[in-house]
């Protein structure tokens, strides 16, 4: 076995969503809005990396963004030199279709999101605990910020970050 440590921010993690049913307009029915499932993962590897989700039963032709859930709050889950526009064209919405799938998505990643996303003009790095999906009922992906939570933002599915660690006999794993 080679000597060297393994670096525990490499590989992926699967992300599992759950519903966040109580975070709806008011004017989508509960049975409904339950209804969403999704999954995805996201990988790390060497200063790089990428998010993937598939998602059904969502607000068909809805505009959703996906959001990483970090401990200094809600980043977007793309790249952090991305721009954003606010009209519908961030990089990190996710296009749905009149059927309410989301068939795939994919973000390329200008860092390793295992270690945390950078903040800029720092050396510090928000630590991402977990992943969000939000529908935006005002139709608009308002940037580098989500909106007003259940007023025009409201989260629908939210997933945890796994755990990582080596285990004693070198391989990689999650919890």
């Amino acid at each position: 076995m080679d000597s060297r440590k393994a670096d525990k921010c490499h590989g992926c993690c699967p992300l599992d969503f759950v519903i966040m049913p109580t975070n709806r307009p008011p004017d989508i029915d509960a049975g409904f809005w339950v209804q969403a499932t999704a999954n995805g993962e996201v990988c790390g590897y060497d200063g790089c990396g990428t998010i993937s989700i598939s998602a059904e039963g969502l607000i068909p032709l809805g505009v959703y963004t996906v959001w990483f859930a970090t401990d200094r709050g809600l980043r977007p889950a793309a790249p952090t030199d991305a721009v954003y526009t606010a009209d519908g064209f961030d990089p990190n919405r996710l296009v749905v279709n009149d059927n309410g799938i989301l068939n795939y998505y994919v973000a390329p990643l200008n860092f390793n999101p295992l270690r945390g996303i950078p903040i800029p003009r720092t050396k510090t790095m928000a630590i991402i605990q977990g992943v969000i999906i939000g529908f935006h009922s005002n139709r608009r992906t308002n940037g580098t910020a989500p909106g007003e939570f259940n007023v025009n933002f409201f989260e629908q599915l939210s997933a945890e970050i796994c755990l990582s660690r080596i285990t004693t006999d070198g391989f990689w794993q999650t919890e």
